[in-house]
């Protein structure tokens, strides 16, 4: 039995959009080796494949880019054998002096550029870290990430008994005050300090 959940985590963080700026900036895609065929549009790269679009970052084993009629891009980026494709993003500020990035992996990553979505397939994992701290993780089968309204779908599967599992981290309304140190004399200051 598949368990959905869908986690409102706007209520338990602030919410926030992927990086506005990466939809101007360009999409650039490495890998081994590809074929890039033009006339259909479609791009298939193997081998340490990553697409990089401003502070988005996909990486995987293979890849394959659809660009659509209208100029939308799409992405199917899968692991190599017992390993996992992932994804990185940072997101748009909301609080002074607060960098905040999403990141996920899983067997399959599907990005869809119109949408603003990225689905994570098999051994999913996600987390949002604060300033290089991880502040939430959720894990499941798969998890649908939707990065303008920063919310998540996840469905547990046939592995750990169907069920999701979300860690999220308590919210102070205030970065805790460490009282400055004592200033001591110059005589009592430890040898190279004076």
């Amino acid at each position: 039995m598949r368990l959905l959940l869908l986690l409102g985590l706007a209520a338990c963080c602030l919410p926030a959009a992927a990086e506005r700026a990466d939809k101007d900036q360009p999409t650039i895609i490495e890998a081994d080796r590809g074929v890039f065929d033009e006339l259909k549009q479609v791009n298939v790269v193997s081998g340490r494949a990553t697409l990089t679009r401003g502070t988005m970052r996909i990486a995987g084993e293979r890849m394959e880019l659809r660009t659509a009629a209208d100029g939308y891009r799409s992405a199917l980026v899968t692991a190599g054998s017992d390993g996992l494709a992932t994804f990185r993003q940072r997101r748009d500020p909301t609080r002074p002096g607060v960098e905040e990035y999403v990141e996920g992996a899983a067997e399959r990553i599907e990005w869809d550029e119109k949408t603003e979505s990225v689905r994570f397939v098999n051994r999913a994992q996600w987390r949002r870290l604060e300033n290089g701290v991880v502040r939430d993780e959720i894990t499941g089968q798969v998890i649908s990430y939707d990065a303008a309204s920063a919310t998540y779908r996840i469905e547990g599967g046939e592995q750990g008994g169907g069920r999701v599992r979300a860690v999220i981290a308590p919210r102070a309304t205030e970065a805790p005050r460490v009282p400055p140190a004592p200033l001591r004399a110059e005589d009592q200051l430890p040898a190279g300090r004076k």
